[in-house]
């Protein structure tokens, strides 16, 4: 992650905002990893900033129910809390809040196994890939939008094994 410097430039006249659509875009970029890293709830100005997915960490989420959204059922007594509509919206609506100059927000979520073998039977994955694509338009203040798109991957381990 790189620092993005201030956009006003000091002249004899004074100030003046130079914005360069790329350092924005570096801004952007900066943001989305910030909120995606972030628990929802733990930033104290504002308890909705941040991604869900971190308070359902240690839960008994598995990548094929999460995909196709088939959460809440009861396996031997655990349940799967978390939904992937609500880790998309909750990255939707932090950036609808800090970033109001990224249009037609779109967020997919997919968890996959991070191995390259095939499991064998009864075995579970290792670790789950995780991938954050969040897509939308950016507008540069005089009325033109721009397609951005951010793709945050990492790896989070599954501590629950799943039951059948």
């Amino acid at each position: 992650m790189s620092f993005i410097s201030t956009p006003l430039v000091f002249q004899n006249s004074g100030a003046s905002i130079l914005r360069d659509i790329n350092d924005h875009i570096r801004m952007l970029d900066n943001l989305v990893e910030l909120v995606v890293f972030t628990p929802r709830g733990s930033f104290a100005a504002d308890p909705d900033f941040g991604f869900e997915y971190w308070n359902h960490e240690f839960s008994n989420v598995h990548y094929r129910e999460f995909n196709n959204s088939q959460l809440g059922r009861v396996a031997k007594g655990l349940q799967n809390e978390v939904t992937k509509k609500e880790c998309e919206d909750s990255i939707r609506n932090s950036l609808a809040t800090y970033e109001p100059m990224l249009k037609n927000v779109a967020v997919s979520i997919v968890l996959s196994t991070a191995v390259d073998r095939p499991l064998r039977r009864k075995k579970t994955a290792s670790k789950y890939e995780v991938n954050v694509v969040v897509e939308g338009q950016l507008d540069d203040g005089l009325g033109t939008l721009q397609p951005y798109r951010k793709n945050v991957v990492f790896l989070v381990e599954p501590t629950v094994k799943r039951f059948r």
